[in-house]
């Protein structure tokens, strides 16, 4: 809603005021309207309904964009999958998608993890099953929130674990590059500093708002549908994948069964499952054959 030229005259008023009270503070504040434009930027940028995230997979493209879209996909409902088997936790399954994945792929992922029945007994049962399993030990903290556990969790994991040598990351977070970027650029352009400081920090609320956004779409998306409803089809469906039922049959016989403002995700996730399987067939083709 844009501001009236009263609105604005008060607000230019009520900023006069906080630079004189409040001069120390003044620039944070000043940064803090910069950042609050910036967010509400990266919010209202995201699809604003499911049909325009779906439309990702659904719009007219080539053939080779098609099948490099529904690929993204596939590696994020792999990485889904893989992180319900391991009991890894949802925030390390996020920070995956969110820095490999297009954002709508991260919108599904979203959407279908709120349906995991798993529950979290069962979930740290797998995580320490995988933990122990695993050919490497880690950093506590990294333990700690790959597997979503606290202090007292680990160290009852700890007791049960075998010797073996700590896990070498093949790269640095994000965090720590930039820290590294921001320092360089304090030296070398001391003057713009604050302005490269308000980029990076910018950049993070932009891309944060976004995912917001769509966890927003898909939030709303289940009050219409119905959250039970839609959790109850997706493990039918996880059922047929699982009994590898011919995308032919699952259209035919499942699809038209289900409601109509969910049947687009459904589609979406069938098609998905088809690609999977024509990829898979290409690789066993270009196998070597084994011989006797």
């Amino acid at each position: 809603m844009k501001l009236t030229q009263k609105q604005n005259q008060l607000k230019e008023q009520a900023l006069s005021k906080v630079a004189g009270l409040f001069p120390e503070d003044y620039i944070t504040y000043k940064k803090w309207e910069e950042y609050k434009k910036i967010y509400a930027a990266g919010y209202h940028a995201a699809p604003n309904s499911m049909d325009k995230i779906i439309e990702y997979w659904t719009d007219t493209m080539s053939s080779y964009d098609y099948g490099v879209h529904h690929s993204e996909l596939v590696f994020s409902l792999n990485a889904l999958n893989d992180t319900i088997s391991t009991g890894y936790s949802k925030q390390r399954l996020y920070g995956l998608i969110r820095m490999i994945a297009p954002p709508q792929s991260y919108a599904i992922v979203y959407l279908l993890w709120q349906c995991n029945p798993t529950p979290e007994d069962q979930r740290l049962k797998l995580a320490k099953k995988n933990f122990l399993e695993r050919g490497y030990t880690d950093e506590d903290a990294d333990i700690i929130r790959d597997y979503d556990i606290n202090q007292e969790i680990l160290q009852e994991w700890r007791h049960d674990e075998p010797k073996r040598p700590l896990s070498h990351r093949m790269f640095g977070g994000n965090l720590t590059i930039n820290a590294g970027t921001l320092q360089y650029l304090r030296k070398n352009y001391p003057t713009k500093a604050d302005a490269y400081e308000t980029i990076s920090t910018g950049i993070d609320l932009y891309i944060q708002a976004y995912h917001d956004a769509l966890e927003h779409v898909v939030d709303q998306w289940f009050l219409l549908c119905n959250k039970e409803y839609v959790q109850r089809k997706l493990l039918k469906l996880n059922k047929l994948f699982q009994n590898e039922t011919s995308p032919g049959k699952i259209r035919s016989d499942f699809l038209p069964n289900v409601k109509s403002n969910a049947r687009a995700l459904f589609k979406l996730l069938i098609d998905t499952y088809e690609e999977d399987l024509k990829a898979t067939a290409e690789q066993k083709k270009k196998e070597p054959s084994k011989t006797m």
